[in-house]
């Protein structure tokens, strides 16, 4: 019998990594080899159990924010064409996204990334799936791409912080406010632990999107948060990429996203 398939290998076979070639010969082993068949179905078991973690379900009232969302758009004076712009999409009805990417320990496949932690305690999360890869956790360190139809979602433990919101910033620098989209900051779900802001967003257009979520001890209204947002990118020399922190109180947590 031949030697096991190491578990590199088959994490790689399950994310779909490999080659066809090499694909097919490590699927035939497993098929074969008790030993290396378990530890392919217990990643599939690890995935199925971490899928049903955080659901992407549409909200129908998340499609009506949508369609209002860009009809005010076209009513203002277009400074950009409108296919630029970031648009809040939900996911279908028969949608549900898969949350697990198996732990992975080297190598050029993605690798799950734990929650950004801030100080205290609190930490943040954001979440893509959608497509035909397995889901993974956004890294706060550098850019993650998307992939087409891939979407988000935003995940929060607020510990002793009170108030939650999150925007967005184009690289041509269009601010939108995601979670609330208008008012003030939405006051934290209770419990401790990590809570999972409403509906999964859908970025249109290509380029470079930062994603912006913040956690504070008094309520800030989503324009206070939105001017912020403008100063900083205007101080980055209009480069959403080289953004530094929103000057608004509280904790905050950035991610970088590439629009395919």
């Amino acid at each position: 019998m031949s030697a096991h398939e190491s578990n590199w290998t088959l994490r790689r076979l399950h994310v779909g990594e490999l080659l066809a070639p090499e694909a097919l010969r490590a699927r035939e082993h497993a098929e074969a080899c008790e030993a290396c068949g378990a530890v392919l179905r217990s990643l599939t078991n690890e995935q199925t159990a971490f899928e049903a973690e955080v659901p992407f379900e549409r909200f129908e009232a998340g499609v009506e924010r949508s369609l209002a969302r860009q009809a005010r758009t076209s009513a203002r004076p277009a400074t950009r064409p409108a296919w630029a712009g970031p648009l809040m999409v939900v996911a279908a009805s028969l949608f549900v996204l898969v949350l697990a990417r198996p732990l992975l320990e080297s190598g050029t496949v993605t690798r799950p990334v734990t929650g950004n932690r801030l100080k205290g305690g609190a930490g943040a999360e954001l979440r893509i799936g959608g497509g035909v890869e397995p889901q993974r956790v956004a890294s706060v360190d550098a850019p993650e791409a998307l992939r087409p139809g891939e979407r988000v979602r935003l995940g929060y433990t607020p510990e002793t912080h009170r108030y939650v919101a999150a925007l967005s910033v184009d690289a041509q620098g269009e601010v939108t406010p995601l979670y609330p989209e208008s008012g003030d900051s939405l006051a934290v779900e209770p419990g401790a632990g990590q809570h999972w802001l409403p509906e999964s967003v859908e970025f249109t257009g290509a380029g470079a999107e930062r994603v912006v979520l913040v956690l504070t001890d008094a309520p800030v209204s989503m324009d206070a948060l939105s001017d912020a947002a403008r100063k900083s990118f205007a101080a980055a020399g209009r480069d959403v990429t080289r953004m530094a922190p929103l000057d608004v109180a509280g904790e905050q947590t950035q991610w970088i996203l590439l629009k395919p």
